[in-house]
């Protein structure tokens, strides 16, 4: 019965950002950048279910994708609705269920969405709050400019509004780009040829 569960959550996790009972609705974002009509993918080495918790634990190299966002941990918890487990759950109110309800990540974490790219020492994702938060010596970069949290700083990702907010002090170091060849800020000015006095 236990190994029948584990492969049912397992499988779930598949349909995690789809809509429940095949409605036609938006599905929710479970990563930041994500998209939302992409499923969760994770690979990882090893795959543990607790059937009590209703939560499945991978471990070893685990890398969660959706859409173009990726998420690199050295474990992750992902915490499953138990009604969707007992096949009790109702159906979806117009916007999608996720069949996550909780998600803790620990470190080092990396979440790469496009461009950017944030790692901290945890990252937790609640699916009642909508929020991706990454936790603890928070870096955020983008091409050549990094900001970097105190120990104690953390990252929220609101996944509804897709604001990013660092609290907890910060540190930027900001490159902006000019458009100019480096090389010729520093030659001098090419002098204009002297004028030859004309001859009468």
């Amino acid at each position: 019965m236990n190994h029948f569960r584990l492969l049912v959550a397992a499988g779930l996790l598949s349909l995690a950002a789809a809509p429940a009972f095949a409605q036609k609705a938006a599905a929710p974002v479970v990563l930041p950048g994500g998209d939302s009509k992409a499923p969760v993918s994770i690979d990882a080495a090893k795959l543990e279910y607790f059937d009590k918790e209703q939560k499945l634990v991978y471990s070893g190299g685990v890398v969660a994708k959706q859409g173009d966002s990726i998420l690199r941990s050295t474990t992750l918890a992902i915490f499953l609705n138990s009604s969707v487990i007992q096949g009790t759950a109702a159906p979806a109110k117009g916007n999608g269920e996720s069949q996550i309800k909780r998600m803790e990540a620990s470190g080092p974490v990396t979440i790469i969405s496009k461009d950017q790219v944030g790692t901290g020492d945890r990252a937790t994702y609640s699916r009642e709050e909508n929020k991706f938060l990454l936790l603890g010596n928070v870096t955020l970069s983008q091409g050549g400019n990094i900001i970097k949290g105190k120990p104690e700083s953390r990252l929220v990702y609101d996944l509804t509004t897709s604001q990013a907010v660092i609290e907890g002090g910060v540190n930027s170091l900001m490159t902006p780009g000019s458009g100019e060849d480096p090389s010729q800020k520093s030659r001098p000015a090419t002098p204009a040829p002297a004028r030859q006095p004309k001859t009468p």
